[in-house]
């Protein structure tokens, strides 16, 4: 092999009995520490991020460039530098104008249950190192708050919010809203779904693109959820997840209490409303 390379016998074993450079043993140091904060932070951290720790834990201090190349190097990427789907550019089969934006603002004070429902779909992180995701698709009744129907699947489809929809006609004992209202995700604007919403009389509205207070009830629901319920639960199965959305869904609906409905949990508004009425 020296004969083939050209170089002598003593050159070839100087090198191979190399001490490892500084350089070297620094960056073997610098990974090791990536390795471990980024297992710990289930692979967030990003490059600015990566660098403020290592500062502050450890003697060494590299520029974004150093670490940038170290992660390259060793194929390391923080799952939140992941791409994202370019919406302007996706196809919006059917568009609708906001019918809960009036003059004076947002109207989200229906006088009746079932006039008017809000829905969305938000993603739920479970598994080992929260590695698999459901996508959950839910209904919201503006007038007393509940959660009237809700599904899931893997990825956000138009069939995933078609069939929430029908199963809020099923929950409500065939009674439809007047007016439906999403944002302008791809599943909202397909032709199937609008088409589905129209074939039952109801008239699809639709947040302003990148105005995520136009269905702030919605987002407020998911917060709730996410912080008063899903933070204290770990689970690791899809089977599991969706137990738990049931009891999520049941503690909302059932037992959480609200200002905005004199004290009273969705439910117990819902009947009481019902009981004025009747």
């Amino acid at each position: 092999m020296c004969r083939y390379m050209k170089i002598s016998r003593a050159a070839y074993y100087k090198w191979l009995h190399r001490a490892p450079s500084k350089r070297a043993l620094e960056d073997e140091a610098i990974l090791k520490y990536v390795k471990t904060i980024e297992a710990e932070n289930n692979y967030t951290l990003g490059v600015r991020r990566l660098m403020m720790n290592l500062h502050i834990d450890t003697t060494y201090h590299v520029s974004a460039g150093k670490m940038r190349r170290i992660m390259r190097e060793n194929n390391i990427v923080a799952s939140i530098r992941v791409a994202k789907h370019d919406r302007k550019a996706e196809k919006k089969e059917r568009i609708s104008n906001n019918l809960l934006l009036t003059d004076d603002g947002h109207d989200f004070k229906p006088d009746e249950s079932n006039q008017v429902w809000v829905t969305d779909c938000t993603e739920l992180p479970f598994g080992w190192k929260f590695s698999d995701r459901l996508r959950f698709s839910a209904i919201k009744d503006l007038s007393d708050h509940s959660i009237v129907s809700w599904d899931v699947e893997e990825t956000e489809t138009a069939d995933l919010v078609t069939r929430t929809f029908d199963k809020a006609i099923e929950a409500s004992d065939g009674v439809k809203p007047t007016i439906l209202h999403s944002d302008q995700g791809s599943s909202y604007t397909s032709k199937i779904f609008n088409d589905h919403l129209a074939s039952n009389g109801v008239r699809h509205s639709m947040s302003r693109p990148g105005t995520p207070g136009d269905n702030s009830p919605m987002e407020s629901f998911w917060s709730h959820m996410k912080t008063e319920f899903f933070n204290f639960h770990h689970v690791l199965t899809r089977e599991q997840m969706v137990q738990l959305i049931k009891e999520c869904v049941n503690w909302y609906n059932h037992k959480r209490r609200q200002e905005t409905l004199n004290g009273m949990t969705p439910k117990e508004f819902r009947n009481h409303a019902i009981q004025q009425t009747a």
